[in-house]
């Protein structure tokens, strides 16, 4: 008897120490601030996306499609409004190298964060291009102060350690959140799992390169991140993919079609002398050594 009436004191005393600290919170008084709020990646703790992360970028040489469309978060820092607060949002022409109408377009320059929000997302749409092949170009944006925000958050510290010393830390240098910088380029690097000689072109894939890379990636549906290890690329599944990439080389030879590679001879693949002998043929054969 006594435990529970002494249960019922630490309950009500706890009940009266929460309402008093509700009556003890005070509105927001600071100013109304405009800033980027870009998270990604899952913690391994929680389902929540990472802290603040102050650049984003675009990989086209593990993509397969020429065109990706970005998206960046805008918070409000304060309480919402029961009306739209507009901003705008520009490309900091001294700081990009990225060309508007060739490496990217559809560009929001003017964005909302509507009655009752706090935030919105902005969208920009990115081209592969030439310009990518082997180069890094930057598209910086910057938000601006107007009637409704401040930029304040120029020192922004809320950023992921586990991102800023593992991936790609050369990029994370910007903690201005009125400022996101895209990096986007085309590098294609040769995966773990790939299997072949670049110096004498021999082995299951053959040479590595980035056009014959995509070809296979294309044709059988795989992504860049299924060839990073054994475990999601085991050897079956490579031979298989070699044979796949065999039918189809052969069938574009048999058409008078043949599929070169980037130094301009005919893509090779190991499977290519098991399916069909008589019309295979070594590596790096030109095509007109090959019709010959």
């Amino acid at each position: 008897m006594k435990r529970n009436i002494f249960n019922i004191g630490i309950l009500f005393c706890s009940f009266c120490l929460l309402v008093s600290c509700e009556k003890e919170l005070m509105d927001y008084e600071g100013e109304d601030c405009l800033y980027f709020d870009v998270r990604r990646g899952s913690s391994w703790i929680t389902p929540s996306r990472w802290a603040h992360y102050d650049f984003s970028e675009i990989s086209f040489g593990s993509l397969i499609p020429d065109e990706v469309e970005m998206s960046f978060k805008v918070m409000a820092s304060g309480m919402p409004k029961n009306y739209d607060r507009a901003f705008t949002v520009t490309v900091n022409p001294d700081s990009t190298t990225a060309i508007a109408g060739s490496d990217y377009d559809n560009f929001q320059e003017e964005g909302v964060i509507k009655a009752g929000e706090s935030s919105t997302t902005l969208t920009i749409k990115v081209h592969r291009t030439e310009r990518m092949n082997g180069d890094t170009l930057l598209l910086q944006l910057q938000l601006h102060e107007n009637e409704h925000f401040k930029l304040k958050y120029d020192g922004f510290g809320d950023a992921s350690r586990y991102y800023e010393q593992t991936l790609n830390p050369m990029f994370s240098y910007n903690k201005n959140a009125g400022v996101h910088n895209l990096f986007i380029y085309d590098v294609l690097a040769r995966p773990a799992t790939w299997s072949g000689n670049d110096a004498t072109g021999l082995g299951l894939f053959g040479k590595f390169s980035a056009k014959k890379f995509r070809l296979m990636m294309e044709l059988t549906g795989t992504t860049f991140e299924e060839y990073a290890s054994s475990e999601t690329m085991p050897r079956v599944r490579q031979q298989a993919i070699g044979q796949l990439m065999a039918k189809y080389l052969l069938e574009k030879a048999a058409a008078h079609d043949p599929v070169l590679d980037e130094d301009g001879t005919m893509m090779y693949f190991m499977a290519l002398s098991t399916l069909d002998p008589a019309a295979a043929w070594a590596p790096f054969t030109t095509p007109e050594e090959y019709y010959k």
